[in-house]
């Protein structure tokens, strides 16, 4: 047979590109602006973070307040038992204040009756609050062993007058009422808002009332002078 009928086999690396050139050709054209995984590769648009939702920040309020429990947890354990050197005599509700004063929260957690608010408003009742929390922390962990959730004064009770106590007489409260200040805005509740002002606020001031009376008679004269010297709740208003 003559050689001019034969036609001469392609190589395996022939075929190979030429399946490659076909695929490059049928593929859509990429703009600059498709996203690619989501994510925009436009350098004139960089990619952004989508809002948080509410829950999240509901959360992120809740874990906050985790900073004033755990220490009250601890300090309980690194305090053990003590011999009292004062018993405050008081209604048990004013007693055990730190407990109860979480009560409008926890109501308005899980019923918040919600209002609109724009998310940067919420962001910064978080940020209000982490503070707040961090504030009465640091409060406690100030008085160590002399931390109590009763009033009564116990054996090796000292005055502390540095760190959070320099500022406020009663830096804890002032925490506790500005943390809920933080979370009403982080949980858009006009409800937590009214529970703030008519319960959490003036449950506030009858506690410092009959606490100033036990550190008064405990410390006399050394506590008259701090007294006069720091404001009560309030920095600079005396």
């Amino acid at each position: 047979m003559g050689r001019e009928g034969i036609e001469p086999p392609q190589s395996k690396t022939a075929d190979l590109q030429s399946a490659e050139l076909t695929t490059l050709l049928n593929l859509p054209e990429v703009r600059g602006d498709t996203p690619i995984l989501g994510v925009s590769p436009s350098q004139s648009q960089p990619p952004t973070i989508g809002p948080v939702d509410d829950r999240t920040l509901k959360i992120a309020v809740l874990v906050a307040a985790h900073a004033i429990f755990l220490s009250a947890g601890a300090l309980r354990i690194l305090r053990g038992r003590r011999g009292h050197q004062l018993t405050v005599k008081a209604p048990w509700w004013i007693q055990y204040y730190p407990p109860l004063v979480w009560l409008p929260f926890l109501v308005a957690y899980f019923q918040p009756f919600p209002v609109d608010l724009d998310q940067n408003v919420q962001f910064a009742g978080l940020a209000l609050g982490i503070v707040s929390a961090l504030f009465a922390a640091w409060a406690m962990w100030s008085l160590g062993k002399s931390y109590g959730i009763r009033m009564d004064i116990f054996e090796g009770h000292r005055l502390v007058t540095g760190g959070p106590y320099a500022i406020v007489r009663h830096p804890m409260y002032l925490g506790i009422v500005l943390y809920h200040v933080g979370a009403t805005l982080v949980l858009q509740s006009p409800l937590l808002l009214a529970l703030t002002a008519l319960v959490i606020a003036p449950y506030t001031a009858i506690r410092i009332a009959y606490e100033e009376r036990a550190l008064r008679e405990a410390f006399g004269e050394r506590y008259a002078v701090y007294q006069a010297h720091v404001p009560a709740l309030l920095p600079l208003v005396r």
